[in-house]
Order: C-alpha cells, then structure tokens, then sequence
C-alpha cells in the first residue's frame, strides 16, 4: 500500500514537471519605443506560453523593469519598462524566467527623429478630404486576393471588397493637391481580418498592421512622406471602442474583464448619445452605450482594464510617432468609458501640442455636443480633453435646409447662433458627407443648385470643413453603407472613364468639381475664410447673409434660398460695409459699387461670395 502511494505520488510529480516548461515569447506589443518621449515609462503585452509564473530582467543598463503583471493567462504577460532619459538608442534584451528556464526577446529603442512639435495637427486653414480607400482607387492589383484572407475583392458586392488601395491613394495625392486639399483623412486601413464585410476598416484584427490588402506599414509610412512633400497633413482615424470577433484576442482573452461580456452573452447597443449628459436618463441606459457592443461582429472593449487602457494609449502614440501623422480621427467617441477616452486625449495632447483629435461625436444638437469639447463651459463630472468634433448639428441643419423641401434656411443660423455652448466653435469639422450618412446629392435626386449651394455653405462657414472622396464631383451613391461608398469613377483599372480627369467627367460633374475647386481657392487665399470672425444676420424671405472678417480681408457671402430671383438690400448690413466702396463677386469677378442703388440681385437657388473692397 506504502509503495502503491509512493508510485502514485511520483507520477504525479513526474506529470506536474512535464508540465511545468520554460517560458516562450510569440511577439511583444508595441514592437519598439522611442528615445526622448515624455510617456517613457511603457508596458510590454507579450504573447507567448508559460508567462504566468515569470520574473523579468532586462538588459544592459539603464533600462529597467519596475513590474510584472502576470496575467491569469499564461499566453500573456505585462512588463513594466522604464526608458528613462538616460537610456540610449538601441537594441534591448528583455528576459523572461521561471523554474523551468528563460526566454528572451530583443526590444528596439529607437531615436526619435520627428520633433513632437512637426506633427502639425489641423485647424480652420484646412480643407480635410475623407477617403474609403478600398473605394477610391486601386494602385496594386496584385493585393486584390491574398492567402489566409477569406474577403476576397470582388466589385459586384456592395459591401465586399472592391479592391482599392495605399498606393492608389498614394496615386492620387496630386489630384488632391490640386483640387485644394490640405489633409487626407483615410477610414482605418490597419489589418480587418474578418469573413464579410471588412473593407471599411473599423474591426480590427491587428492594431499594428496595416491590412496586407491595402498595402503594409512601410508603404503607409511612405504615404505619409508623399502626402507631406505635397503639403498635404494626414489624420488616422483611430478606435478605441472595438475590435473584430476574428482578433486573435477573442479566442483567448488576456483578462476575464478584457471585453464588456463576451462573444456568447454581451448588451446589445444603445445608440442615443445624447442621453449619456441627460440627469434624468436611467443609469442603465447610460452603460449600455459605453458597454453595449456596437454590432455583433464589433465586440466591445472595456477600458476600465488598466492594462487595456494602457495598450490603447500607447498603441496611438506608437502610430504617431511611427508614421509621423499630424492627427488622428478618433472613432466612436461617446461609446468609450468616459475616465479612460479623456486621459487618453491628454496623454497624445501631452506629448505632441500642435497635434490634434477630431472626435466622432454623433449627436444632434449642440447643447449636446459642446460638453465633450475641451474647455467646456458646461460642468461635468469628468473633464473633457477632447479638442475637435464632428460638427454634426450643422451637419443636420444644412442637411434639412437644402434636402427638405420644406426647409429653412433659418435652421442653419439658428444652429450657428449656438456657437456660444462651444469653447471653440472653429474647431468643429462640419461636413455634407461622410462614410456613415447617404449622400447628399443622392437625396437631392441630382438637383445640382441645392447641392452647390449647400457645398458653398460649407465651404464658407466657421470651422474646419470635411468633403467626402468623390463630392467634389457630385457622387450620388446610394441608400446603404456599401452604395454610400461608392467606386471612384477612374480609380480602377477596368473602369471606363476617369472622373480624376476633366476629360472623363460628366458636364454636370465638371461643373460641381469647378465650383468646388474655386471654393477652395478662395479659401486658401482668403484667411477670413480660414480664421476669420463669423458675423450672420437672421435670413429674411429665405435669404441669408454673413460676413467673415480677418483684419482687413472682408467677405459677404449670400445665400438664395429661393427657386426665384431676389433683390436683396444692403442697407441692413451697412455696419460691416462700412468704409467700402464696392463689392466684388469673386467667383464671377462681376463688381457692384456701393453708392446709388445699394441692392444685390440673387437668381433662385444661387449664392455668392463677394468681397468688400476699400479703395484708398
């Protein structure tokens, strides 16, 4: 019996040794840090097995481990690295041990080449042009069907992959500089691994790889660096909120609480925004919008996981620092714990100062809105260090004057005249299109006065506009997501005509695209358009007029919200006439003196924008 006992305990010491075995490292998140980073105390998510009972070295000196955090999976460990200033650019070893022995992974520190303060961020002198890229133009056939990648290109499926690419935008970054964009926005184009519908970008199967069908991180690298030599900024659109369900995290979870729920059992979504600043809303209602998941395929992250929070922050400041990108659009805004998304701003805020956060913030009114601005007048439990939004409320306004035919014009001052709720009303990003509303010109049913008139609207107001690839044209889309984004014309190889050219645009598309161009030029030119004061008056019989003033640059832009003629009197608008001997119109170059006869006359549906000249 003693022996029976004896045999049994050895074996099962035997079997406990075979499975007690040395640690191995798969691969280490971020791959590299910098040199000279104000965030230089970082923390390694390592991949691997056997990393739950480990202790952690690194060397030579002076880089430091200040902690391990064992995960309650083995597949994962956090090590807590400190870089200070005295650490040198350089290739580091970082060794992980337990009993049963070490492994040991090399861990680049690199010398930061861009200034914190080159990452020019954007603002009200920009003209910020949005692009699907999968939609835009394909430079790489070749990337079209790739191993392992079950969403294959095929351009007969709306919401499958059509093909488009980095290096069909790279093509076309002159075409953007020409027409008189400052910033290129492009929807994320790091890995989206998934079975359907991946070609939009906003599940994320690798948050440090560019999808293999876009291109890869070196040819985003060199995007950056041709849309730079071109004077052109570039904003990555980023997410916090969710992953894809085929992330390699799904599967096997770093920490029980790494999502809110899980692929089985989660909340359903719960989209209304604007009651998340609502006293009276139900507590529960709030959490489903910041834990529920946004779509079943979009599985829900919970920063409130320290570690979590911490791989977020770093992985965007591994991006901005890699690339060298000026801003970033950060998707989803209101969906993420409030505590984690605002030290998450100020974290990037920090290190870069002249870099800037544009936040989708998809509410209606701005009393809803402004909250979230950094600065905020309105008190709130939890500062917001969020320094730009979607201009969504102008957005709706625009969108029920010229799309309605019931629609005022007054809607659009009204939204205006609330621009006291915001700290800063320029840095709102108004918009016609994006990648998430159906187009324009497709619920105008091709009524091109509306549409342009719309666009000048735009294109004249406070703010820091936002076109859509493919508006400048008038693109009509469709009523769904993969309709709404729709192909380029021209950008793909079998495509019959090319509406990047005059020559292979239609009349009507040559004449948006002129009318755009010229808005744009006069915005470069005029710094009254960029940044100067807003002065509007309240529309009379459907007629608006404001002025924008920067020091001696004056302009008045009228807007015929009318199918007829009007006649419109400048006596109401004296005081900001005043001293000026004339007017020109500056699209048209057709003057009118201001003494006599003080009246403009308007056809329907038309606008102008005229500048106020003072002869010496």
């Amino acid at each position: 019996m003693i022996r029976r006992q004896f045999i049994l305990l050895f074996h099962s010491a035997l079997f406990s040794i075979c499975l007690a075995q040395a640690p191995h490292v798969l691969k280490c998140e971020p791959p590299n840090w910098w040199t000279g980073m104000k965030m230089n105390k970082i923390q390694l998510m390592v991949y691997g097995e056997n990393l739950n009972s480990i202790e952690a070295g690194a060397s030579p000196a002076p880089i430091k481990i200040t902690g391990v955090d064992k995960s309650e999976n083995a597949s994962y460990a956090f090590i807590d690295v400190d870089l200070t200033d005295s650490v040198k650019p350089g290739t580091y070893t970082i060794s992980l041990t337990n009993a049963q022995g070490t492994a040991t992974f090399q861990f680049p520190v690199l010398e930061r080449i861009i200034p914190a303060t080159e990452h020019l961020g954007f603002d009200a002198s920009d003209v910020v042009y949005l692009i699907v890229p999968d939609r835009f133009a394909n430079g790489d056939v070749s990337n079209d069907r790739l191993p392992g990648m079950p969403d294959v290109t095929d351009r007969a499926v709306p919401n499958g992959r059509h093909g488009g690419d980095l290096q069909g935008v790279i093509n076309k970054l002159d075409y953007l500089k020409d027409l008189g964009i400052t910033a290129v926005w492009l929807t994320p184009v790091i890995e989206n691994n998934m079975n359907r519908a991946s070609y939009h970008g906003y599940s994320a199967t690798d948050l440090y790889k560019i999808d293999a069908r876009f291109g890869s991180n070196g040819l985003y690298l060199t995007f950056v660096k041709e849309a730079h030599k071109r004077g052109l900024k570039v904003i990555m659109d980023h997410v916090n909120n969710h992953i894809g369900t085929n992330h390699s995290w799904i599967k096997n979870l770093p920490a029980k609480d790494w999502l809110n729920g899980t692929l089985a059992s989660h909340q359903r979504p719960y989209h209304s925004k604007s009651e998340i600043d609502d006293i009276h809303t139900d507590s529960l209602v709030k959490q489903k919008v910041t834990e529920g998941w946004f779509d079943g395929m979009l599985a829900d992250l919970n920063q409130r996981n320290a570690n979590l929070a911490q791989y977020l922050k770093q992985n965007a400041i591994w991006w901005i620092e890699s690339a060298g990108i000026d801003g970033i659009r950060e998707d989803t805004y209101p969906y993420q714990d409030p505590h984690f998304r605002e030290e998450w701003c100020k974290v990037i805020m920090d290190e870069y100062p002249n870099f800037n956060i544009v936040g989708e913030v998809w509410v209606d009114e701005p009393s809803f809105a402004a909250p979230y601005q950094r600065g905020s007048y309105i008190p709130k439990a939890i500062k917001p260090e969020l320094p730009t939004l979607t201009d969504y409320p102008l957005y709706g306004a625009i969108k029920k004057t010229f799309e309605d035919p019931e629609g005022k014009i007054e809607l659009v001052f009204n939204c205006l005249a609330k621009d006291f709720l915001y700290p800063r009303p320029d840095n709102l990003m108004p918009f016609l299109d994006n990648h998430d509303v159906t187009r324009m010109m497709f619920n105008l049913h091709g009524d091109v006065k509306r549409f342009t008139l719309a666009m000048m609207t735009l294109l004249t107001t406070r703010g820091i506009p936002q076109l859509f690839y493919g508006t400048e044209i008038g693109l009509l889309g469709g009523p769904d997501d993969g309709t709404l984004r729709a192909d380029f014309p021209g950008g793909f190889p079998e495509d019959q005509r090319d509406a990047f050219t005059q020559k292979g645009r239609t009349v009507q598309e040559n004449e948006i695209f002129t009318l755009c161009k010229q808005l744009l030029t006069l915005r470069k030119t005029h710094k009254a358009l960029q940044t100067g004061e807003l002065i509007h008056y309240k529309p009379n019989n459907e007629v608006y007029v404001y002025f924008r003033r920067a020091g001696s640059d004056r302009l008045m832009i009228i807007i015929n919200h009318n199918t007829t003629l009007q006649s419109v009197s400048l006596l109401p608008f004296e005081h900001q006439l005043e001293g000026a001997n004339r007017v020109r119109e500056l699209i048209t170059g057709k003057e009118y003196p201001l003494s006599g006869k003080k009246e403009l006359v308007l056809d329907g549906m038309s606008g102008g924008v005229l500048e106020v000249i003072k002869d010496n």
